[in-house]
């Protein structure tokens, strides 16, 4: 699939707004969400800049004036394989590009998995290095047990993303925990449906949500 003709017209957007700056030196955070573009995060000079979702093809900061175009329905981590060159192929240097995905649990586990620790890892520096305003934790289950049960098993879990950023150095206040339980599912396994192992883990999983105190 050729996708370098979609990001042209950004990048000659984004040479037009930042060729007389300061600085050519950017640093990228994209935040993965289930079912929606990433949330992307922008910071220059000092200063971190949040970029709003037109729809499901684009991402918009009017304070640099860039829009930021996909294909539709595109959810790749390779983003930054896509974006990063094109940074560097119009003179401007990306110092750090981090893609931070959703974390996902065993089954009836709170156990911050490795895989898990080393996205919250890069939660906790965003968080420390920049003011982010309060981050939202959806934490979901898999729908085997009861509503009841699965919703203190999501709230345990929550607690231990609590605990885990808090030891990491990240301010509690600036933390909210959602509990969603069973209640949002990817996969659609209620009702006794023939669901693999595979597609139940899709829905152990907990997401971040940003309101960012950052230049729109």
């Amino acid at each position: 699939m050729k996708i370098a003709p979609l990001f042209s017209l950004l990048f000659f957007s984004i040479a037009q707004a930042w060729a007389q700056t300061p600085s050519s030196v950017v640093a990228i955070s994209a935040i993965e969400r289930r079912g929606g573009l990433p949330q992307f995060l922008a910071e220059r000079d000092g200063k971190l800049y949040s970029f709003a979702h037109l729809g499901d093809t684009a991402l918009e900061n009017k304070t640099l004036r860039l829009r930021i175009k996909l294909p539709a329905g595109y959810r790749s981590e390779s983003f930054e394989g896509i974006v990063k060159p094109q940074f560097n192929a119009l003179g401007f240097r990306v110092a750090q590009f981090q893609f931070i995905r959703i974390i996902y649990f065993d089954y009836n586990s709170v156990l911050i998995r490795n895989d898990a620790s080393a996205e919250l890892d890069k939660l906790a520096e965003l968080m420390m290095t920049y003011s982010l305003g309060k981050v939202t934790v959806t934490v979901h289950t898999d729908s085997r047990g009861t509503s009841q049960y699965n919703k203190q098993l999501a709230a345990r879990r929550g607690d231990a993303i609590k605990k885990y950023l808090a030891d990491a150095g990240v301010d509690e206040k600036l933390l909210a925990i959602k509990v969603s339980g069973e209640e949002e599912l990817v996969k659609d396994c209620l009702n006794e449906k023939d669901c693999d192992e595979q597609t139940h883990q899709l829905n152990r999983r907990a997401e971040f949500s940003f309101n960012p105190m950052a230049q729109k």
